[in-house]
C-alpha cells in the first residue's frame, strides 16, 4: 500500500508534471523544493508542500473543472483533515484579493503559513533570474518579502539565491 507521501507525490506528478513555470523550468521542480523546505516539520507539512499548488493549477488542464474536482476529492478522502484544511488554505480563489483574503487564510492555518514561507522564500530566490526584467524583478522581489513579512519571516534573509542544476533547485 502506498504511502501518504507517494500518494502525494503522484498527485503532484498528475496535476504538474507537463507544466512549467514562467521561465519554462519544470514547475514540479518548485513543487519540489517546497516540499522539502519544510520536510524536517514532518510528513504533514510535506504533502501540503507538494499539493500546495494542485486545486488551484488542476483547472488548467484541459478537462478543468471535472479535473480539479477529482483532485479535491482524492486529497479529502485521502488525507487527514489537518492536511485537507492546509492545502484549502493555500488555494487561492479566483475571487481572492491576495493581501486581503488569501493571505490572512494562510496565516490563521499552521501548516499552510509555513508552506507559504517556504514557496514565498522559493520565490523571492529565484528573483535574480530575472535580471534582464529589473521592472518585474523589483516587483516580485518586493511582492514576496512583503508576504514574507507578513507571515512572520524576515523577508530580505529568505533570499538565497538559487539556480536549476540536475532537475532540481538548489543554492547557488
Amino acid at each position: 500500500m502506498n504511502s501518504k507521501v507517494d500518494i502525494a507525490k503522484e498527485t503532484a506528478e498528475k496535476v504538474h508534471g507537463s507544466q512549467t513555470d514562467k521561465k519554462n523550468f519544470p514547475y514540479m521542480a518548485h513543487v519540489n523544493d517546497v516540499a522539502k523546505r519544510v520536510q524536517q516539520l514532518g510528513d504533514d507539512y510535506f504533502v501540503v508542500g507538494l499539493l500546495h499548488d494542485a486545486i488551484e493549477d488542476a483547472v488548467k488542464h484541459n478537462d478543468g473543472q471535472r479535473f480539479q474536482e477529482e483532485i479535491k476529492n482524492l486529497i479529502k478522502t485521502t488525507f487527514n483533515q489537518e492536511v485537507v484544511d492546509a492545502i484549502n488554505a493555500m488555494t487561492k480563489l479566483p475571487e481572492d484579493d491576495y493581501f486581503e483574503d488569501y493571505l490572512p487564510r494562510v496565516k490563521k492555518n499552521k501548516i499552510a503559513k509555513e508552506v507559504k514561507i517556504a514557496d514565498s522564500s522559493h520565490n523571492l530566490s529565484k528573483a535574480h533570474l530575472l535580471d534582464n526584467e529589473p521592472e518585474l524583478q523589483e516587483k516580485l522581489r518586493n511582492k514576496y518579502i512583503k508576504v514574507l513579512n507578513e507571515l512572520g519571516a524576515d523577508g530580505p534573509s529568505c533570499e538565497k539565491p538559487i539556480i536549476f542544476k540536475d532537475g532540481e533547485w538548489v543554492e547557488e
